[in-house]
């Protein structure tokens, strides 16, 4: 009998720790009557630096909210995908503390790519690509810190110098 109870008593010193599974806290799921929208609530490690120009994402009675320069609620942090009702990707991207961060894409209900933004910290930043409704590339270009980026045509320079054209 002492033997079992020390068995008993021992037993658990050398058992090894299981991660515990995910219950899903820190994920949302919300159905409306046009989208599905997935997305993640995780742990931020400390309190973002509110930044009045940009628009911060955030989970509050059973909705999605975005507000200028602030939030009142749980930041979205981590991945977002929102559906059409027939389960066909409608916009997917990543949030970083309440704010848009990475590539996201939007597509049309029969699946067709429409739109890729890059996003840092909030702002549109980097490559960006327009498709038409058959998937094909209308319009690409850069933005830096939310401003679209023009490129001058440097030939237009060399085109107003008269001496660099040939003379009939």
């Amino acid at each position: 009998m002492k033997k079992i109870l020390l068995f008993i008593l021992l037993c658990p010193l050398f058992a090894h720790a299981q991660k515990l599974p995910d219950f899903g806290f820190d994920k949302v799921r919300i159905v409306t009557s046009d989208k599905i929208i997935q997305t993640e609530t995780l742990p931020v490690s400390s309190d973002p630096d509110i930044e009045s120009d940009r628009f911060y994402y955030w989970y509050s009675a059973g909705a999605i909210h975005s507000t200028q320069g602030g939030f009142s609620g749980t930041l979205l942090n981590g991945s977002y995908n929102e559906y059409y009702l027939d389960k066909n990707l409608k916009q997917q991207g990543i949030f970083n503390k309440g704010l848009k961060d990475g590539i996201w894409k939007s597509w049309s209900d029969n699946g067709t790519l429409t739109e890729m933004y890059t996003w840092k910290e909030g702002l549109r930043s980097g490559k960006f690509e327009l498709f038409d409704d058959q998937g094909h590339l209308k319009q690409s270009g850069f933005y830096k810190a939310d401003v679209l980026v023009v490129k001058k045509d440097s030939s237009s320079f060399w085109r107003k110098l008269e001496f660099f054209h040939k003379k009939k």
